[in-house]
């Protein structure tokens, strides 16, 4: 499995950073294609709760195209959207008890996973230029890789047993110290970010990834599912790869735009 894993990566951490600099529409269009899948993923395992899937999917795509049109403006404006189509799409179906619960995970879902990746579109911006993004990412994959590969051969002692036993303090430790040297070391590719701000960023990183994957786990748990999925090879589904960036990039965001002010 360990294997496995370092395969994928090597083939598509390389991948993903040529898509993020060539930026523009193959990146919109390759965002919006993980978010459907996620959310496919997502609708799967909360079908007892009748989700709307047009609605969620919609919403996904114009929280999306909201980012790479106008910013921040742009994603909240397809939330609105979002809330407005779940609200209408539900009403069709005629008035029934579950109603909200309905409407809610429809919402959620297709909220929790639509803008997580519609950060990494923002951080792609001209603000900000193309290596932020990249480092972002490269500063995730280290943590979610290196917690692996450290809780694989010298974790004992898990961080939460019942929601994800496989997830251990050491393994934790050495993905948040791996995360903030990345940082250290890909920031001075992007000019403007003096040493201290690659700790804070390193930092915000080495906290926010492990709350994603942890929060998904949270989600499995409660949905009584293994994996999100298994469309990528030892990784299990798109959740399961990119629940980690939903976090990190939405709050290496914030934190970059705190520091430096743009926005």
């Amino acid at each position: 499995m360990l294997l496995t894993r370092a395969l994928v990566g090597l083939l598509g951490v390389p991948l993903a950073i040529l898509v993020i600099y060539t930026g523009g529409i193959p990146l919109l269009v390759s965002l919006i294609l993980l978010s459907l899948l996620g959310l496919h993923e997502f609708y799967r395992m909360t079908r007892a709760y009748r989700p709307n899937l047009l609605a969620g999917y919609l919403g996904a795509i114009l929280i999306l195209y909201g980012a790479y049109a106008s910013q921040l403006e742009g994603v909240l404006r397809g939330v609105v959207y979002l809330f407005v189509l779940t609200f209408i799409l539900h009403a069709v179906r005629g008035l029934r008890s579950d109603m909200v619960s309905e409407m809610a995970v429809t919402f959620f879902g297709s909220f929790y996973i639509s803008v997580g990746f519609a950060f990494v579109l923002l951080l792609r911006s001209p603000a900000y230029g193309i290596s932020l993004a990249i480092v972002v990412l490269l500063a995730t994959w280290t943590s979610d890789t290196v917690a692996y590969a450290v809780g694989h051969f010298y974790g004992h002692r898990p961080i939460t047993p019942v929601a994800s036993p496989n997830k251990t303090l050491e393994g934790t430790a050495a993905g948040f110290i791996g995360t903030i040297l990345i940082v250290l070391v890909a920031g001075k590719s992007l000019g403007w970010m003096e040493a201290w701000q690659s700790v804070v960023l390193g930092l915000t990183i080495a906290i926010a990834a492990p709350v994603g994957d942890l929060f998904e786990s949270y989600l499995k748990r409660a949905t009584h599912v293994k994996d999100a999925g298994t469309i990528i090879p030892g990784h299990g589904g798109i959740l399961d790869r990119f629940d980690s960036l939903l976090f990190a990039a939405a709050a290496a965001f914030f934190v970059v735009t705190a520091m430096i002010g743009n926005g």
